[in-house]
């Protein structure tokens, strides 16, 4: 899908799993938005198989459908949101709440929504079952990736798009802020998801905002995305929203020039949709009746700027 205006053009790449073509449009404008530091793929798994990273990159696995799906864990692989009655070790102190170390070897079931995360000096992670997954394959950082990240466990954070009381709002790979004074505001981020319930039907409800490009030094900039990877909230036992209009996304086309200019993309279990930022143009959103996860790229590093609300989207809040 192409907006175009008369200061720029943008895509906004849309895709569901289930549309090989779709999907396969929406890699190539990932690929296109972010060049050669990056790389994405969409697939599925069956049986026994072997994960793993090219040499000095990682693979991040994001599970979008998953059926009697399991991950072997090894003895020192770092989990975030491990199981209360797992084999993990705490880790805390060192890389803050919600992190454990796997102290035997261990089967971890995986859920939509979970993560997982494996480099190119690693031995390969072994998935077994059934899924669905969306992967981002990036440059190896001192960033502290864990080896998986269970949604299941991790706690909520209300805040953002989903700053209701109780939303479910869970942080799977949180930023890690750069020194305020780095010329690289990407610091050691390259990749960061979060995992949002974005309802019409609580108070607050989701903010309409965009992202700019990220300064990287010597006047240098990267382009940002934000893809969002709808999930069902049957899943996790989340109610679901009980309107006819549930689940969209709008797309502000020119989100600091005309907040009007608006695009609606319906979406639904399986839906991925991208929202560029790139030094040819920006455009912004709102998640109205969605549950996704938000994949950023580099990360949620770049200041949010809100939109002006008019017409009727002033009438819905």
């Amino acid at each position: 899908m192409t907006i175009s205006t008369a200061s720029q053009s943008l895509t906004i790449p849309v895709a569901h799993v289930d549309d090989a073509g779709s999907v396969a449009a929406l890699l190539d404008a990932l690929r296109a938005i972010h060049g050669p530091a990056y790389d994405f793929a969409v697939g599925q798994w069956e049986g026994e198989t072997q994960v793993h990273a090219p040499a000095g990159h990682i693979r991040y696995r994001f599970i979008v459908r998953a059926q009697e799906a399991a991950i072997a864990l090894r003895p020192g692989d770092r989990v975030r949101g491990p199981a209360p009655e797992g084999p993990y070790q705490p880790l805390d102190e060192e890389y803050g709440e919600g992190y454990g170390q796997v102290i035997a070897p261990h089967r971890e079931a995986l859920w939509p929504g979970d993560s997982l995360c494996v480099a190119g000096d690693e031995a390969p992670v072994i998935l077994f079952g059934q899924g669905t997954y969306f992967d981002v394959i990036a440059e190896k950082t001192p960033y502290p990736a864990p080896r998986l990240a269970l949604l299941r466990h991790l706690t909520d954070k209300p805040g953002g798009c989903a700053a209701y009381p109780g939303a479910f709002r869970r942080e799977a790979l949180p930023p890690v802020r750069p020194p305020a004074d780095a010329e690289d505001r990407r610091g050691v981020n390259r990749v960061n998801q979060h995992t949002l319930d974005m309802r019409m039907d609580r108070r607050p409800t989701p903010i309409r905002h965009y992202h700019g490009v990220i300064p990287v030094g010597g006047g240098q900039v990267v382009p940002h995305s934000e893809t969002a990877i709808v999930l069902s909230r049957r899943v996790y036992g989340l109610p679901e929203v009980e309107r006819e209009d549930e689940g969209h996304i709008l797309i502000y086309r020119r989100p600091a020039e005309d907040p009007g200019d608006t695009l609606v993309i319906p979406v639904r279990p399986g839906s991925i949709v991208v929202t560029p930022a790139t030094p040819e143009g920006v455009a912004g959103h709102c998640f109205e009746n969605a549950f996704a996860m938000l994949v950023a790229i580099p990360g949620f590093v770049a200041p949010y700027n809100m939109i002006a609300c008019t017409g009727m989207d002033a009438e819905k809040r």
